[in-house]
């Protein structure tokens, strides 16, 4: 079986989605991305530090969508845009894209409303080529 096939992404979407994983790594400060499932298969991981785990990573962004799109239906009855996770010394966007979801950490609190914005562009851009079924 090929890469995806069990979720009905082909070579042809990964083809498609690569710029805009290359669009948010080169303009903003992030240490770590991933696109993921809802479900948290894991589509795409980059990690400028190695001990931000792939698999921890893509289950934060899938526990935090599940738990964040019940609230968003249950108290605005609209889906989940975005949720961010910040802490003293860093921040998880965990950003909608349609069928897949775009979750990046880093450090660098001052350029978080960059990396927001730049989030939410590729996120719509995704969305745009991949809507949910």
């Amino acid at each position: 079986m090929q890469f995806g096939g069990d979720i009905g992404i082909g070579p042809e979407d990964i083809n498609r989605l690569e710029p805009e994983i290359a669009y948010v790594t080169s303009n903003s400060d992030i240490e770590a991305i991933a696109l993921v499932t809802d479900s948290g298969y894991q589509i795409a991981y980059a990690a400028i530090n190695r001990s931000i785990d792939s698999d921890a990573l893509c289950g934060i962004a899938s526990a935090l969508t599940s738990t964040s799109n019940m609230v968003t239906k249950t108290v605005f009855n609209e889906n989940l845009s975005e949720v961010i996770v910040r802490a003293g010394n860093g921040y998880i966007v965990v950003s909608n894209a349609g069928r897949f979801v775009l979750v990046g950490a880093a450090q660098n609190i001052q350029n978080m409303m960059k990396t927001v914005k730049i989030f939410r562009v590729a996120s719509q851009r995704i969305a745009s080529q991949f809507p949910r079924f």
